[in-house]
């Protein structure tokens, strides 16, 4: 799998050019780590994971789920698993597993429906309640387009609750201020209207 996801980022590099010093960490970690390591989460080096930006285009708002142990608003992702074949499987199995919601419809950004439209580096900070050290997630976002808001069944496991936003308030959100112009400049040249 490591292969076939610095193929990923690379394809996604060709999309978006601007982000090659962005990525060096990926790209690193990528060359350093075998198969079994990048998506290990006990891999403190940091391991790979995948989320679903929901948008519901009707009525121009996105999905946030409240994530229970880190206490803040979050799109539907997690952690890859050894049945997820690409951070797009991972993607989708997440987001049916968090929220109910099957048979999305994916929007590409290129031919390879496993290019994300976002590749985020974040450190999550050591969990005191788990005692897991701090580590980095490499999150591959893939976007998900509904006609209109629908009801969501959280995993109560891991959800308290749930929220849909408009692009003024992901811009404003702290974690996710820098995803909101692109998503706004995709769902534009896309004709999907904000």
């Amino acid at each position: 799998m490591r292969n076939e996801i610095l193929k990923l980022v690379y394809d996604y590099l060709n999309v978006f050019s601007e982000e090659n010093k962005r990525q060096e960490k990926l790209i690193e970690f990528l060359n350093s780590h075998n198969d079994d390591e990048i998506t290990d989460r006990n891999n403190f080096n940091g391991h790979i994971t995948a989320s679903g930006i929901i948008y519901a285009s009707k009525e121009r708002m996105f999905l946030m789920l409240h994530h229970k142990t880190l206490d803040m608003f979050l799109f539907p992702g997690g952690h890859t698993e050894k049945i997820d074949e690409n951070p797009l499987e991972t993607a989708k199995r997440e987001v049916r597993e968090e929220t109910g919601l099957e048979n999305l419809e994916q929007l590409k950004i290129t031919y390879d429906n496993l290019v994300p439209i976002e590749i985020d580096t974040h450190v999550i900070e050591y969990n005191k309640k788990r005692n897991l050290p701090e580590h980095y997630h490499f999150d591959f976002r893939y976007l998900f387009i509904l006609d209109e808001k629908v009801e969501i069944k959280i995993d109560e496991e891991e959800s308290t609750g749930y929220k849909w936003i408009g692009i003024d308030d992901l811009y404003n959100d702290k974690n996710y201020g820098k995803i909101a112009f692109k998503l706004e400049e995709i769902l534009k040249k896309d004709k999907i209207i904000l």
